[in-house]
């Protein structure tokens, strides 16, 4: 029996040796991974911003432009006069025809006028009566105006004769003295007139304007010898404006 034993001992052994001979056979090795073209995309972490931080940052206030709209005045069956001022008294400076509009710029405290820019020449104004005009726009936002002062606008002067010739022994002779004031609307004109070269001046004369316009007045100065004059014209109220005109007197012996 033990050499039983011994026998099948000794055939183990042999077994158990043959395993563990090296092999001519190469292991196979799992398959490469391919390398990629692009670098893989680095991580990065993000800065956190306290909030506390993010309120102190100023914000840009965008303020919207506003495109402003126009309120037109339109003549609503015939010409309109547009005058210097907020009622029929005052003088026509334009007029408003038809097929054309005007700029509204204000209006009267009755609502009965607008104040506009002068149809003819934009860079003036005038005043169209509301009863002749239809108007395009938010009249509500115009502002109120005051009627203008009126004023003494233009004073035109002449001498009748231009030219004197007499006798030396004529003198003294009277020429007469044409007078044209305009105003922008009824008022009282204060007036006179002064000779430069003599140092004669006349009386204070009143002229008397129920409505704007011009009108025309007459005085005569008394010619004293043969010389040169100029004489001027001046209103004093309502506001001071000058005219002036030239005339000679020549005598013969």
């Amino acid at each position: 029996m033990r050499s039983n034993h011994s026998v099948v001992s000794i055939v183990l052994l042999f077994l158990i040796a043959g395993c563990n001979l090296p092999s001519n056979r190469t292991p196979s090795l799992p398959p490469a991974t391919p390398a990629l073209d692009s670098a893989s995309p680095a991580v990065t972490t993000p800065t956190v911003i306290p909030i506390e931080t993010l309120l102190t940052f100023a914000v840009p206030t965008v303020t919207p432009t506003l495109t402003p709209t126009l309120v037109l005045a339109l003549p609503k069956t015939g010409p309109v006069n547009c005058r210097s001022g907020p009622g029929i008294s005052y003088n026509v400076v334009s007029e408003l025809q038809v097929g054309r509009q005007a700029e509204l710029v204000g209006k009267s405290a009755d609502l009965a006028w607008w104040y506009v820019k002068n149809p003819n020449d934009p860079s003036t104004f005038c005043w169209l009566a509301a009863d002749f005009i239809v108007t395009e726009g938010n009249v509500d936002a115009l502002a109120v105006v005051s009627p203008p002062a009126i004023m003494v606008t233009d004073v035109n002067v002449s001498i009748d004769p231009p030219v004197m010739n007499v006798a030396c022994n004529a003198f003294p002779r009277l020429v007469t003295v044409n007078v044209r004031i305009t105003t922008s609307g009824p008022a009282t004109v204060v007036w006179r007139w002064e000779e430069v070269n003599t140092g004669d001046i006349s009386e204070e004369q009143y002229l008397l304007f129920d409505e704007g316009g011009i009108r025309s007045v007459q005085d005569l100065y008394q010619v004293k010898s043969a010389r040169d004059y100029r004489l001027i014209v001046r209103t004093l109220q309502p506001n001071e404006v000058t005219g002036e005109a030239t005339f000679k007197a020549v005598c013969t012996p």
